[in-house]
């Protein structure tokens, strides 16, 4: 389906209820916008979910995670190769 918007004084265009709806676009979503030659394809900002996350877990202490479990397979892989030493 089709939709006519017009263009504001300011640049601004209305994204009609339904497909904001369907897009997931609240106020303040940002999107995309991307030229393909005299078209314009907009978007909604895929990223934008992730960003959301941005410091949500910042205390959480995944290095100190990460380093105590690189630390029980290296003991593994050791005891491992000590059972196979003839």
């Amino acid at each position: 389906m089709a939709y006519v918007a017009t263009m504001s004084s300011k640049g601004q265009l209305v994204i009609p209820a339904d497909l904001r709806k369907e897009m997931g676009l609240k106020p303040g979503s940002r999107v995309v916008l991307r030229r393909h030659g005299r078209a314009l394809q907009i978007e909604p900002n895929s990223s934008e979910a992730v960003m959301a996350l941005c410091g949500k877990y910042a205390s959480y202490p995944l290095a100190e995670i990460l380093a105590s479990a690189r630390r029980m397979d290296e003991k593994k892989l050791e005891a491992r190769n000590e059972n196979l030493r003839p």
